[in-house]
């Protein structure tokens, strides 16, 4: 037997009260829908939602880990709301996700003892933290994979409550579940493993537990079947053509998908642990950081180990796992990856209120309730895209220039992604052969091609260095041609994004690269007839995406090419202030290689002579 003071769970009055207590989750979880609604976006939005999206139409296989259970539940939420595009629909899915991991986290809040105010804090919190609050409205999976959490979290608070193996089989089940969506369920199996084994080490031996827990798990993983069965059917979106063990372990496993981790020495994790730490305070604001500590401080006294232990080590392994395979831009620039850990932190803040709200008058506790209340004034403004147009504008920009029968080689997830949706959902172009350069492979296979009848274009210059041939740029691409013949000249009007100067608009850090390349290839086709429009649209390049080192490297080389070694120096020295550790190879920072030759080009020019 546990001791009482380990003990959280309330016992409700009457049936009345627990009545009551259902309904007013339900309000409050509308409440969210009804918010993240209102913002939602309509169009296809930047980063993966364009390839997700698309999945779900076409019922195929994203990228690694391939997403079964979004996908799945994606497209029967697509077939039961038939109303708007398919962007849109999938953009109010994830709305219904994040408002009932908001209901749930308050029905677990309460569970745990907390009364009202403490437990609506404990989900406010939540609801209107920046990076929850981002993948509310839009097209990706973490919203879902917040549901699936907290779905764990209410079983294992209620396992620690009877310890019957029926109710450790369903956490299991539910962490194998959440794990279709996103792996990162794997690290909380770990941290709900190691949580359970410190308030009841005799675990070990249970072996009739631990074979029911197993088989749990094992049904829970079942949506994966999908892979192999949707790859039979040859969908036009086949990621790592799982049809094989070896392959679909390889989606599964994400096997030599991401190789871009930013940690290097041990020495990187005080930069990876303080950039967590400073995250916290804006995410759950300065009060709700504050409350958080007090909450495990609360939950320390009351030698409440289970649930301490529990949202420690969830939190802990999720700042392990990125630590452990994140880049640079995952772990310093957008924090929708801690998840996990904010909505940890979200509810030891409301343990936290309670705290406090036990030594306040009744009346006075419902105050708290102004820290979620602030952080919705101060963000709505932040995540209201039901204007965003701009990833899609760009896309269907680049596709109404191309020519009847062209081919178009396209990388980068900011603007494959957003084709591949137009295409494949939309129907745009159809007579576009659209080339997904990197999708399931990590190269470009051997092209076959004639310059002189067939229209090759790229996304992105190909790098390529044959004499025979050249890269030219038609408005918003790069063409192939023979070696001298001069591109067309291709007029792209206006010379703004949709919605790119509306304040009105968000634009996050992958919206502003999007723009930023968009004024980089205005610049570059304007490069031959007009100088001076060419100079202002690489400058309204660098001041839209003023942290993409790429752009400034891109741009050092335009202004090196130029004979503008100033401007090129400056541009290089940004993009290695931006990223130090930008690899050209896998030898030395490329910015840094730059830097070295211009400054070497400037001190062997001649001096210019004196003013007379």
């Amino acid at each position: 037997m546990r001791p009482a003071a380990d003990s959280g769970s309330p016992q409700p009055a009457t049936a009345r009260s627990a009545h009551r207590e259902r309904w007013l989750a339900l309000a409050l979880g509308a409440l969210a829908f009804g918010i993240y609604a209102a913002g939602a976006c309509r169009t296809i939005y930047v980063g993966d939602s364009g390839e997700l999206t698309t999945a779900v139409f076409l019922v195929g296989i994203p990228h690694p880990s391939g997403y079964p259970l979004y996908v799945l539940l994606g497209k029967l939420w697509t077939l039961a709301l038939p109303l708007g595009s398919i962007a849109w629909r999938m953009s109010l899915f994830s709305a219904a996700c994040a408002a009932g991991a908001v209901a749930l986290l308050f029905t677990l809040a309460r569970r745990l003892g907390l009364g009202r105010p403490a437990a609506l804090l404990a989900a406010g919190l939540l609801a209107v933290a920046p990076s929850f609050w981002g993948e509310a409205n839009i097209q990706r999976v973490y919203a879902l994979g917040a549901l699936c959490l907290v779905a764990a979290l209410h079983a294992a608070v209620a396992w620690e409550g009877d310890r019957t193996p029926a109710r450790f089989a369903l956490v299991a089940f539910l962490c194998a579940l959440g794990a279709t969506n996103h792996t990162f369920m794997l690290v909380f199996t770990a941290a709900f493993a190691g949580a359970a084994l410190l308030v009841e080490p005799r675990l070990l031996v249970r072996a009739r537990d631990l074979a029911g827990a197993a088989l749990a798990f094992a049904a829970g993983l079942l949506p994966y079947v999908y892979l192999p069965l949707a790859s039979r059917t040859d969908p036009a979106l086949d990621w790592g053509d799982p049809e094989t063990l070896d392959r679909f372990l390889a989606v599964v496993l994400r096997r030599g998908f991401w190789e871009r981790r930013w940690l290097a020495g041990a020495s990187d994790w005080l930069a990876i642990a303080g950039d967590f730490l400073a995250s916290l305070p804006g995410e759950l604001t300065a009060g709700g950081a504050a409350l958080a500590v007090l909450g495990a401080l609360a939950l320390l006294v009351a030698r409440r180990r289970f649930v301490l232990a529990l949202l420690l080590l969830t939190a802990g392994g999720n700042l392990v796992a990125m630590g452990l395979h994140g880049s640079r831009s995952d772990l310093f620039i957008w924090h929708r990856y801690y998840i996990p850990a904010y909505l940890c932190a979200a509810l030891l803040a409301g343990l936290g209120a309670q705290a406090l709200a036990e030594r306040l008058p009744r009346r006075l506790a419902w105050l708290l309730l102004a820290v979620p209340l602030c952080g919705l004034a101060v963000h709505w403004r932040e995540f209201d895209r039901s204007r965003y147009r701009v990833a899609e504008d760009y896309s269907r920009r680049l596709l109404a220039q191309l020519p009847p029968g062209a081919h178009l080689v396209a990388s980068d997830d900011n603007i494959l992604f957003v084709l591949l949706y137009l295409r494949h959902v939309e129907g745009l172009r159809p007579d576009i052969d659209l080339i997904a350069q990197g999708v399931g492979d990590a190269a470009l296979a051997p092209l076959r091609f004639d310059p002189d009848s067939s229209r090759l274009y790229f996304t992105h210059h190909p790098n390529w260095n044959l004499p025979e041939l050249a890269i030219v740029v038609e408005g918003l691409a790069f063409r192939v041609v023979r070696r001298g013949v001069a591109p067309e000249e291709i007029a792209v009007v206006p010379d703004t994004l949709a919605g790119e100067g509306d304040p009105r608009v968000p634009q996050d850090y992958l919206t502003r690269n999007l723009i930023g390349e968009f004024h980089y290839m205005l610049g570059l086709a304007a490069e031959r007839r007009d100088p001076q429009a060419a100079a202002r649209e690489f400058q309204a390049a660098a001041l839209a995406a003023p942290g993409n080192d790429v752009l400034f490297y891109n741009l050092g080389l335009v202004y090196a090419r130029g004979g503008q070694l100033p401007e090129a120096l400056a541009a290089f020295s940004r993009s290695q202030e931006i990223n130090p550790r930008h690899l050209a190879s896998g030898e030395r920072p490329r910015a840094a290689d730059r830097i070295e030759e211009i400054r070497a080009a400037m001190a062997a020019r001649p001096a210019a002579p004196p003013p007379r």
